[in-house]
């Protein structure tokens, strides 16, 4: 209920009801793997809604997610780059689940994940370790995307329906339409999505044109059958396709004046998951069972026509996961118990037609085979000792077991943990709760951490490198891998509260909110480490070789700590609403003494507006503040600051009611075109842009 879900008000396609009752019953399932109120979690997690998505206009996945504290996306501006961080940790620390199915894509320069905002139901974020019950991969958080089926998109009494929608927006000329089709027939029903994008070079705030050519078509299919009262079995695939033309570094500038180093390249990215469930919930209450089985491709292939050379990434994840949840008196509590397992598996496979193996450097053909089993309590205790309000206690355990191989290598890694958590929330009163949680998240090595070899970058020789006299001497900074890389595992403490007053200054006005201050202990920390430096005898004469760039290689940091402060505010009365957000985040290197590199400065985020009586138009107002932002080494010397920015966005939502089924989003992000650095020094964000989209919905 608070957070980017609070960002804008809910409201149905066609009928609305008041913004403080729909946002009341708003839970998360995956805090704890069974559905739970947003306000009595003992912990901090924010849902994003359909219509939130829908408002928005978003492009790219970063954009619905911008607001949620202790959440950034770095890489810069191109979605092909964007990379999640939670609470300062990113890459494998971050567990991305798309309709349950783990997405283990890990690129140096290509993103994450790969999905249209167009297909996504709800976006549900749990910061904090989540290892007790995900496993290896959940240290940072959790963001779990759902896609839409029949049941988000059928208007009450339909049995069927179709909508499109079509939209622009002007940073960098994209337009999108998209076609969906649902319903329900007995005891199928289904959907079918067809998403497509166009996009061209991006217009940054600095002035200059980043070089950014898409073309994705996105698709949705998902049937479900009711077998009986007590069975329900789901099938579903998402596909995203992206026909790019960009730098090959995804999160290069690719402005550095060097046409040689500038040059574009053919990138080709093909995402599919595939899922299937069966859901058993008969009348027993011991018995609430789900099974998953999926699988999730993800290649990024690229074709540099210059040289000619083509390079290749795929990541294939095969998983399966079982759960029940028996609910139960205990000892007059009310309680629910949760067991369940999962096993799957990550195969790398790197290609490069420029190797005479064909193998590609810095992407070790490798797997890793993943067990987990574990157990989580959830007991409400009424007026515990006598005492008034209700307390809700949840401890959780983890075994997790990991072996991981590579072809070239012959060496295996393997690894046993546990990973336990205690979670506990109070509330004397219907309007306060106080929180508390201990959790022990753990990270195995990834393959690439384990494996790297062969050339990371290749940079001008210093001395041989002139083009105007034809000579083209690079040089290359390679990957020295490291089978000795120990498991990352930490500790973390989080404690909060939250109030929800009704009537508070008038009759009818809702306050609501929520905040914590957690801090991490975080040992053998998984670092990747790049020392740029040549050779000497890269100067030497007469032949200057043999000359290289140095290596790069991941390594642990003996211990780490990370501390923050996260705030989510909402207050609504009658018409009006604001929300509001905070989030601040330290990160040190207790070994050097040095800034951990995945910080981002204290954020303060605004939402603002007004939904008229008669609910066909809302209007309001976004707006983000950093402060000034320093990263200090070892010595305490600064080696890198970014300056304080201030974003501002408008949007506007119409839903005549003279015209049924029609809907029609407008929207202004950064207004005053506001040259800011949000990600790293000398990479600047989009500039104003202009938004604008327009859907039909019919049915019957």
């Amino acid at each position: 209920m608070f957070g980017v879900a609070a960002c804008a008000l809910s409201a149905g396609a066609e009928e609305a009801e008041p913004v403080a009752e729909l946002r009341a019953d708003e839970v998360t399932v995956y805090g704890t793997s069974n559905p739970i109120a947003v306000f009595d979690y003992p912990g901090q997690v924010s849902v994003v809604s359909r219509d939130d998505i829908e408002l928005l206009i978003p492009s790219t996945p970063s954009d619905l997610l911008r607001d949620v504290p202790g959440v950034d996306f770095s890489g810069g501006p191109r979605r092909t780059g964007e990379v999640p961080s939670i609470r300062g940790l990113s890459g494998d620390n971050v567990l991305i689940l798309l309709d349950g199915a783990r997405q283990s894509f890990i690129s140096g320069h290509d993103g994450r994940f790969f999905i249209d905002p167009e297909l996504i139901s709800t976006v549900e974020v749990v910061r904090g370790p989540a290892s007790s019950l995900y496993g290896s991969g959940a240290v940072g958080g959790v963001l779990a995307f759902e896609t839409v089926d029949a049941a988000d998109l059928l208007r009450e009494g339909e049995s069927y329906g179709a909508r499109v929608r079509a939209g622009f927006q002007s940073v960098n000329e994209e337009t999108f339409a998209s076609f969906t089709a649902f319903g329900v027939q007995g005891n199928l029903d289904a959907v079918a999505s067809l998403s497509l994008r166009n996009s061209g070079d991006i217009e940054l705030g600095s002035g200059a044109s980043l070089p950014s050519d898409d073309d994705i078509s996105s698709g949705l299919v998902k049937l479900g059958y009711q077998f009986s009262e007590a069975l329900r079995g789901e099938l579903s695939w998402q596909g995203f396709s992206n026909s790019a033309i960009e730098p090959n570094n995804g999160q290069g500038t690719g402005n550095s004046g060097d046409p040689t180093l500038d040059r574009d390249v053919e990138k080709d990215i093909e995402s599919d998951t595939f899922t299937a469930g069966l859901y058993f919930n008969p009348v027993s209450e011991l018995i609430n069972a789900r099974m998953t089985v999926y699988q999730a491709n993800n290649a990024v292939n690229e074709f540099d026509s210059t040289i000619p050379r083509a390079l290749g990434r795929e990541v294939e994840t095969t998983g399966v996961s079982l759960q029940n949840a028996a609910v139960f008196d205990l000892f007059g509590a009310n309680s629910v118990f949760t067991i369940g397992g999962d096993w799957y598996e990550d195969v790398q496979t790197g290609r490069d037609d420029a190797t005479t193996s064909g193998t590609r450097g810095g992407v070790p053909n490798a797997s890793a085979e993943f067990t987990g089993l574990y157990a989580q309590l959830e007991t409400r205790i009424d007026q515990p000792f006598g005492l008034p309000g209700e307390v809700l206690l949840i401890p959780g355990v983890r075994y997790d077991s990991f072996e991981s191989s590579s072809d070239s290598s012959g060496s295996t890694q393997s690894t046993e943990e546990f990973s336990p958590r205690f979670a506990t929330s109070y509330g004397p009163v219907e309007w306060f709760r106080v929180f508390a949680s201990y959790s022990e998240g753990l990270r195995a090595p990834s393959v690439n951490e384990l494996y790297l070899d062969g050339t990371h970058f290749s940079v001008p020789h210093p001395v041989l490198f002139n083009p105007a006299g034809g000579s083209f001497v690079f040089v290359s900074n390679n990957f020295v891998p490291n089978a000795n890389l120990l498991p990352e595992t930490s500790e973390t403490v989080e404690f909060g509260f939250g109030v929800d007053f009704h009537d508070l200054l008038t009759n009818g006005d809702r306050l609501q909110g929520k905040v914590s201050r957690y801090e991490s202990d975080v040992e053998d920390l998984i670092n990747l480490s790049v020392d740029f430096a040549y050779d000497p005898t890269c100067f030497t004469e007469p032949t200057f070789f043999p000359c290289t760039a140095g290596t790069t290689y991941s390594d642990n940091v003996d211990a780490a700590e990370i501390s923050g402060v996260e705030m989510e505010a909402s207050y609504e009365i009658g018409g009006y609403f604001a929300r509001l957000s905070y989030s601040s985040i330290e990160g040190t290197d207790l070994t050097t003494g040095a800034d951990l590199g995945t910080l981002s400065p204290d954020r303060l985020a605004l939402n603002a507006g007004y939904s008229f009586e008669d609910r066909d138009l809302r209007v309001g107002t976004r707006v983000q503040y950093a402060d000034d932002f320093e990263q200090r080494d070892g010595a305490g010397a600064v080696v890198e600051t970014r300056e304080s920015y201030a974003v501002v966005d408008l949007y506007a939502s119409w839903q005549p009611s003279a015209a049924n089924g029609v809907r029609l989003d407008f929207g202004v992000d950064n207004l005053f075109g506001e040259n800011y650095e949000r990600v790293y020094q000398g990479v600047s964000e989009p500039g104003q842009s202009f938004k604008i989209s327009a859907s039909y919905q019919f049915g019957g």
